[in-house]
């Protein structure tokens, strides 16, 4: 508990927590020996998933972790688990409550969609979710359903397990679960409330007075190329340390003397790992890039088959919406191509890159090993390295289309 609380201040950072939840786990482990267990001695079920899609589960390793160490039984059913799994766990095990765990954007979308299921067949399990792609917003927008009424057990952000074990805490407390779930239903109704007002301010929105390119560059090809083999001592160079260091291995809110001594540690950490990604190959950068013709109409990016406009009668491929800014400068990533009518074909490039499943096997046989601590730098790692693959990659872009420094940005 002292480690949860110290975490939640910003004194204790993420792998020493860690690293006390393994010594927890351990304890535990060591004293159940002499203790006599009772059955269904449990604080509470809770059934735990990352959506359907997904295959991010860090957060919910932990998420597990931190309740299984504090009392509560954790049904983990894994990652990418669909909808119909999870709902039919938790029927089976009477839980107390489904956690959902999602990192993108994309994948969070199966929330709302197991909110609306639970609703439909008059299931009352309140729901936990958490991850990268959500926040406290998504969640009260997702308590009222498709059909406009509000989840009756509630729906809980939380932004970090031990946000998850205090709600947990709550909801098994009658008087306390009552209020809590009153305070998300107010919240819930102002936030559908302003949701509505800025759905009007989108609409009134200007287009910005950026100006497309004066000169548009040359594609070198069209369409898309495979890259395996890039040099990982060069892709390292591109590793942005200080997000490596404050996000990703969780020392965001250190300073001072303390950050310097852990910038020291972190420093030789970094110099094994990736003496040690180099010599076992367990990062591997690759890609897949290309170019395509595009032209802007409106919130729109216009992607064309390429021989469909050098035979002189433009294809489209796919079309973007991008959603623009409701204050400020009215921004849209649109306005950065040249538009539909302007007379001139623009060209836009793609890239997906990845460091290979050896990353993801590392991590996962750690996890396995409950070696918490271990698995969270290396996943750090290699997130930031996918990373400094992108820049990597989109520095060669720059070049091949000979784009002056100050031109060419990549968007993610």
């Amino acid at each position: 508990k002292e480690g949860g609380d110290k975490f939640g201040s910003g004194e204790l950072i993420l792998p020493f927590v860690l690293q006390s939840a393994e010594v927890m786990k351990k304890t535990v482990s060591h004293l159940e020996n002499y203790l006599e267990r009772l059955e269904g001695s449990t604080k509470g079920t809770l059934v735990l998933a990352t959506v359907y899609g997904d295959v991010h589960d860090i957060g919910k390793n932990l998420v597990k972790t931190i309740l299984s160490n504090n009392g509560y039984t954790v049904v983990d059913l894994g990652k990418q688990v669909p909808a119909e799994t999870i709902i039919a766990k938790a029927v089976e095990v009477n839980a107390d409550a489904i956690g959902l765990s999602a990192l993108l954007v994309s994948t969070s979308k199966q929330m709302p969609l197991i909110i609306n299921e639970l609703q439909r067949r008059g299931l009352k399990f309140p729901v936990l979710i958490g991850g990268a792609a959500i926040n406290e917003r998504f969640g009260r927008r997702i308590l009222m359903t498709d059909d406009q009424k509000l989840y009756e057990p509630g729906v809980f952000y939380c932004k970090d397990a031990f946000e998850g074990l205090s709600t947990m805490d709550a909801l098994s407390a009658p008087d306390t679960k009552l209020e809590i779930i009153e305070k998300i239903k107010r919240e819930s109704n102002m936030e559908h409330e302003r949701a509505a007002n800025e759905v009007k301010k989108e609409v009134t929105a200007t287009r910005s007075n950026i100006k497309p390119a004066a000169l548009i560059p040359t594609a070198p090809w069209w369409g898309a190329k495979v890259v395996r083999g890039m040099p990982l001592e060069i892709v390292f160079k591109h590793l942005p340390k200080n997000e490596l260091y404050r996000l990703s291995w969780g020392a965001r809110n250190t300073h001072g003397e303390e950050w310097v001594a852990l910038e020291k540690e972190f420093e030789a950490r970094l110099d094994k790992m990736t003496r040690e990604a180099l010599t076992e190959k367990w990062l591997v950068p690759q890609a897949v890039y290309g170019y395509w013709p595009a032209h802007a109409e409106g919130n729109d990016l216009i992607v064309y088959e390429p021989e469909s406009v050098k035979a002189g009668s433009p294809k489209q491929l796919e079309r973007f919406h991008f959603p623009r800014q409701l204050g400020g400068e009215s921004l849209c990533l649109a306005d950065y191509f040249a538009p539909v009518d302007s007379g001139k074909m623009d060209v836009v490039a793609f890239q997906v890159v990845t460091v290979g499943q050896a990353a993801t096997d590392r991590f996962e046989k750690l996890q396995s090993a409950a070696d918490y601590t271990e698995a969270y730098f290396v996943h750090g790692l290699a997130v930031q390295t996918a990373e400094a693959t992108a820049d990597y990659l989109h520095a060669h872009i720059v070049n091949e289309l000979g784009l002056p420094k100050n031109q060419g940005k990549r968007y993610s």
